[in-house]
């Protein structure tokens, strides 16, 4: 399978913003930023001061809400309880390193919105 591909199947969908996101799981945006700094298994896009979620990170938050209000758990449960999940995924996943296509779809990302700055500056000049 080449890189492209396994960019379309880990990226399938629209990559969400910050907002977006908060405004879909009904939480402050502030939240999620916290949820980022004690669960590292979500690890957004961050290019130009911006926070990109991928489909994975969103299912994630997901789960961490539910354990959280839902389920009840504890900070360190709720790491626990990922760690676990985590082994099991990387178990089946051991050859895969996602942080390469990451990286790429970083890149990728750069280009679009270079590309779309320089369009807006022509189309301003006109």
């Amino acid at each position: 399978m080449n890189e492209g591909k396994l960019l379309q199947s880990e990226y399938s969908g629209k990559l969400k913003t910050i907002g977006e996101v908060a405004r879909d799981l009904n939480v402050e945006q502030y939240v999620l930023r916290f949820w980022e700094e004690k669960f590292p298994q979500v690890n957004p896009i961050k290019r130009r001061g911006r926070r990109l979620y991928s489909q994975v990170d969103i299912d994630t938050l997901k789960y961490i809400k539910h354990l959280l209000y839902d389920k009840g758990y504890k900070i360190k449960g709720v790491q626990q309880e990922l760690n676990k999940k985590t082994a099991k995924v990387s178990k089946n996943n051991n050859n895969m390193d996602h942080s390469i296509y990451k990286e790429s779809l970083g890149r990728l990302l750069d280009e679009i919105l270079n590309l779309r700055d320089n369009l807006l500056e022509k189309l301003n000049g006109m």
